[in-house]
């Protein structure tokens, strides 16, 4: 073998084993882990920030008297809070309690479905306007005067599915200015049988829907547990306060 073949493979060696040292370094790069999702690996998940203790507004202290001292409520002017959902809670709720409006937390959070929030959800509550401190005593009592019966604002809505059990449904809506505990009333068929109503609390321009079907109950939707259709057209349907007056009534179309 003379010098130029030595020399020859000498360098085809070189040349080899410089290829292969290049294919080691880039699949040893391939397999390294992005420095990022090793900082989120080793990097501790941080406690839940909770909105501070805010004070209630007072359409919800009048409905809700027991919860007043430990529900949050509105958000601190000019500043965004964070509020994780507890067990029991609705997006409603929520809503009422901080003092902004749903659809502003649905807009900040990127929600597209009020009903589905979940047990330890983060939630950012918009900045909210500044509370007033106190409310002339006229502003609590604008909605009922001495000649209105308990609950008067509250109305029957709408029918939907009349006839047909999955579907068939009672909307019922506040128009008040002032929330209202459906706590004792219920939802009487002329002649036929009534719904009372549980611990359900109906906001200004919130509202409920009784579904004559069999479901679970939530902050928005309330289940009659009927094994058959109520509601047939020409039938009439009263709304009835706790005591005992009528507060709306309407016919099924």
């Amino acid at each position: 073998m003379n010098r130029r073949q030595l020399a020859f493979i000498v360098t085809l060696n070189a040349v080899i084993s410089l290829v292969i040292a290049l294919a080691v370094v880039w699949l040893a790069e391939l397999r390294r882990p992005d420095p990022e999702a090793l900082a989120a690996l080793s990097t501790p998940i941080a406690a839940p920030v909770i909105a501070p203790t805010f004070t209630a507004t007072p359409a919800a202290a009048a409905a809700q008297p027991a919860q007043a001292a430990t529900a949050p409520a509105a958000a601190v002017a000019g500043e965004d809070n964070i509020y994780v959902v507890q067990a029991g809670d609705s997006l409603l709720g929520i809503a009422t309690r901080v003092g902004v409006s749903m659809q502003a937390i649905m807009d900040a959070n990127d929600l597209s479905n009020p009903d589905f929030i979940f047990s330890g959800q983060r939630l950012v509550i918009p900045r909210g306007e500044p509370q007033p401190t106190a409310a002339p005593a006229a502003t609590a009592t604008s909605a009922v005067t001495a000649d209105q019966p308990v609950g008067a604002g509250l109305r029957i809505a709408s029918f939907t599915g009349s006839g047909t059990l999955n579907s068939e449904a009672v909307q019922i809506s506040n128009d008040s200015d002032l929330a209202v505990n459906l706590q004792g009333w219920r939802l009487e068929k002329e002649g036929g049988q009534a719904y009372t109503f549980g611990n359900v609390s109906l906001f200004p321009g919130g509202g409920v829907v009784l579904n004559t079907g069999p479901g679970t109950d939530t902050s928005v939707a309330v289940y009659w547990n009927q094994a058959a259709p109520i509601w047939a057209p020409g039938n009439t349907a009263r709304l009835v306060n706790p005591q005992g007056e009528t507060i709306s009534q309407l016919a099924v179309p």
